[in-house]
């Protein structure tokens, strides 16, 4: 079982520090070297800052926290007090949550009939490239599973194997709530989805991990490096990570690093948020505004793009569901609560899905659901007493304040600066070859 021990850490450097550290050879090789395993691990250390978050008891009103291979489901839809560390949580769902360690042996899921309702189990390995359990691979039939990892272990008879690349993964199970009168019933079935596996330890309260703003992080990542079967191709990098004091090949001691290599390594985390917003995310489709990468559930080796799809709040397989963001409005202006906003939706134009779909708005800092008013937090196809136009087509409003025309087809947006989510699950053949397109967020002018 991996295990989390960090020791003391001291404060990152600061900025003259780390331009003076650029004309020192070694401090640069160190930055180097370290930048290149930020962005490469940015993965596997956020995850595993999740699994101690999500199995301690780190803050009092925390939603979910239980040992490892036990499932924990959150109290009810999400709103903006329970939302909790999730980043760009949906309200459309129940959540479950569960760490797995299958380092002892396969763990075991039972799934019951969950009929017409949709649900996922998804499976994040360490890299947080996600593994689907759900309506879209078994038709919502019951069924009887054993997770089991590079570390194997007997399966019992009547479990279907489900392989996952690494020990350690995150279940994140999504159960379709279809309104507030429908929520008591799809609890049930939630609790009906069963977890067995070796035990971890109980929980107790801890003080919340946070290994981003200190060398921490490399410790973090040499445990998981040591943790994971070495990936073909990656040996020389391995190599390089093992120089700098942080591959799988060796033990993390900050205490044997030298002035020099401290520093390149704390100026790697000064500079190596501000890395991946400017360079992370690289739309592969954009339309009407709306931006979408086809590969953020499958990055490859392209492990910028991987860091950021985590550090936006993960995903799931495109298979599964695609999520269309728009940041700006049709004219190119940042979307902005002190504006209003419109999508119209052209008869037959709806978003073509064999789940569902909604569009859900954040805030642009920290991708959060905002209160309002209503206590609206998504709209979409199971929004109750929306008005469609004579034509057939739908208008969405979004703004801060209450529309004149009433709140039936009203999205509250936060009062500052926002971007909107889509989410289209079980997407069409035409939402995943980019052949429909969302229409544009319009400015609605006075």
């Amino acid at each position: 079982m991996l295990t989390i021990a960090l020791a003391a850490a001291a404060a990152l450097p600061d900025g003259t520090q780390c331009q003076a550290a650029a004309a020192d050879p070694q401090a640069a090789l160190a930055q180097s070297i370290g930048l290149q395993g930020y962005i490469y691990g940015y993965p596997l250390v956020d995850m595993l800052k999740q699994r101690f978050n999500e199995t301690h008891r780190t803050s009092p009103g925390q939603p979910v926290a239980a040992p490892v291979n036990q499932i924990a489901i959150y109290p009810h839809l999400l709103t903006p007090a329970t939302q909790g560390q999730l980043r760009a949580p949906n309200s459309d769902t129940l959540y479950l949550n569960a760490w797995v360690d299958l380092s002892r042996g396969p763990v075991l899921i039972d799934t019951p009939d969950m009929g017409t309702r949709y649900y996922t189990l998804a499976f994040m390995d360490l890299y947080a490239r996600p593994w689907h359990l759900g309506t879209r691979t078994n038709g919502g039939k019951a069924r009887r599973y054993a997770l089991v990892g590079p570390s194997g272990g007997t399966v019992p008879e009547g479990y279907e194997v489900f392989r996952l690349p690494t020990d350690t993964a995150w279940m994140l199970g999504r159960v379709l709530v279809t309104g507030p009168q429908d929520e008591p019933a799809a609890r049930k079935l939630a609790e009906a989805i069963t977890m067995r596996g070796a035990q971890g330890e109980p929980v107790t309260d801890a003080a919340p991990l946070n290994p981003f703003d200190s060398l921490a992080y490399f410790q973090l990542l040499n445990q998981a490096l040591r943790s994971v079967p070495a990936k073909p191709g990656e040996e020389a990098l391995m190599a390089q990570f093992d120089r700098a004091g942080f591959g799988p090949g060796v033990v993390f001691d900050e205490a044997r690093l030298s002035a020099a290599q401290k520093l390149g390594l704390g100026c790697t985390l000064r500079i190596g948020p501000d890395v991946l917003k400017a360079n992370g995310f690289r739309p592969t489709q954009s339309g009407n505004g709306w931006l979408l990468s086809r590969a953020m559930d499958n990055p490859g080796n392209d492990f910028l793009l991987r860091a950021e799809a985590v550090r936006g709040g993960y995903v799931n397989a495109r298979e599964e569901s695609i999520y269309p963001a728009a940041i700006q409005d049709s004219s190119g202006q940042w979307l902005n609560g002190a504006n209003s906003y419109r999508i119209r939706f052209a008869k037959g134009q709806l978003p073509p899905v064999d789940g569902f779909w909604s569009i859900t708005a954040y805030t642009a800092q920290g991708v959060q659901l905002s209160e309002n008013a209503i206590h609206r937090y998504t709209i979409g196809d199971r929004t109750k007493g929306l008005k469609f136009a004579r034509d057939g087509s739908l208008t969405l409003t979004l703004s801060a304040a209450r529309p004149r025309e009433g709140t039936a087809n009203w999205l509250p947006v936060p009062a500052a600066g926002f971007t909107l989510v889509a989410r289209l699950y079980l997407p069409r053949p035409s939402a995943l070859d980019g052949s429909y397109l969302l229409p544009p967020v319009e400015r609605i002018t006075e």
